[in-house]
């Protein structure tokens, strides 16, 4: 709608770009000219500078509009937002002093994060059959393309589930817009389109003892990295790729479900003792499970663990000034927080080759 000086305020805009055309994640290029990439408009930091302005111009009005590229499920528009560039050539793991960063100066009995904490946290949102969606996994960014994540959040879904998105950048889930913090706020979180799922291939989700508990998600496009979206440093090089992390803390961030039974609606971070594979062996044998060394084990404080939710989340550790990957959550307790009960992670470590092998 128009006011009374003829300029345009910011409410219904949306409603009118409508379009068909492009797929989400193509390349396109803008009214002017300028090359870019077709996402949502809350993924296009220019042009939604110009929507959250108190007033519009019927120029700025009609360049928004113009920019239109398609619409996506659901009737969201999408624009083509210049700047944005599709991948080019194969991913690669980045290294120090390219990861791992804080650019700034499943989690039970955790407390929340800053908003620009552990940047490369992300989310898994599926469609159910009922035409729901919902978050119910994490991840971590591992570059602009690919997330690394649990293969049980992919094989060992619910039927009728099917993972359609992965956000990043994202801290409190009940706000749809930028979150704000002690006068802070972060940008905007960032949906990124599913172009391809690679789970490993020894992966049984019948297994009860979760072998081989990783899974690779590849976007559409690249994603920008901002304070808010960061990759993690995986352990490539010695000496981080075969550390003995035994008997040091790690910590552990996600949106899984807390002490009071419910998923948390902000992020949240724990810390979390990395204990000894064979008492941790021992501890879960008697449920039928054994420990490999492809896996880790963290936690077994009353009331401090990774919870459901937390599946495919991180647990990481600064090295000098850089924060590494160095497990994948996967599987614990039925009570999450039992006294004596550390929780099983993926080790990262482990599956360096695997995951530098299946990356495009």
């Amino acid at each position: 709608m128009y006011n009374r000086a003829g300029l345009l305020v910011p409410g219904l805009l949306l409603v009118a770009l409508f379009s068909e055309g492009l797929a989400q994640g193509q390349p396109c290029t803008n009214p002017i000219g300028q090359s870019g990439i077709c996402v949502s408009l809350r993924e296009c930091q220019p042009l939604l500078n110009i929507y959250s302005k108190p007033v519009i111009t019927p120029d700025e009005s009609n360049f928004i509009q113009s920019s239109r590229c398609a619409s996506a499920a659901g009737g969201r528009a999408l624009v083509c937002c210049a700047g944005l560039t599709a991948a080019a050539g194969k991913a690669t793991l980045l290294k120090p002093p390219n990861c791992g960063r804080e650019l700034s100066n499943r989690i039970f009995g955790g407390q929340e994060t800053d908003l620009d904490e552990f940047p490369w946290t992300a989310l898994i949102r599926y469609r159910k059959p009922n035409g729901q969606f919902g978050f119910h996994c994490g991840g971590a960014l591992i570059n602009a393309r690919y997330v690394v994540t649990a293969a049980h959040c992919i094989d060992a879904i619910p039927r009728g589930w099917q993972v359609v998105s992965v956000r990043v950048g994202e801290h409190d889930l009940s706000n749809n817009g930028q979150d704000c913090k002690d006068d802070v706020c972060a940008d905007v979180p960032v949906d990124l389109g599913v172009s391809k799922i690679i789970v490993h291939q020894e992966y049984n989700p019948q297994v009860k003892s979760q072998y081989n508990d990783i899974a690779l998600i590849r976007f559409d496009r690249d994603v920008s990295f901002s304070v808010y979206v960061q990759p993690i440093c995986l352990p490539v090089d010695e000496p981080e790729r075969s550390r003995n992390n035994v008997g040091t803390k790690a910590t552990a961030a996600g949106w899984g479900r807390t002490e009071t039974a419910s998923s948390s609606q902000v992020k949240l971070k724990v810390e979390l003792d990395i204990t000894d594979l064979a008492r941790c062996s021992s501890i879960y044998r008697p449920s039928g499970l054994s420990i490999r060394d492809t896996q880790l084990c963290a936690g077994g404080k009353k009331g401090e663990d990774t919870c459901s939710g937390d599946s495919g989340g991180p647990l990481m550790k600064r090295v000098k000034s850089n924060f590494f990957l160095f497990g994948i959550v996967s599987f614990g307790p039925n009570k999450c927080g039992t006294k004596d009960v550390p929780g099983v992670y993926t080790n990262v470590a482990k599956y360096i080759d695997w995951i530098e092998n299946n990356m495009e």
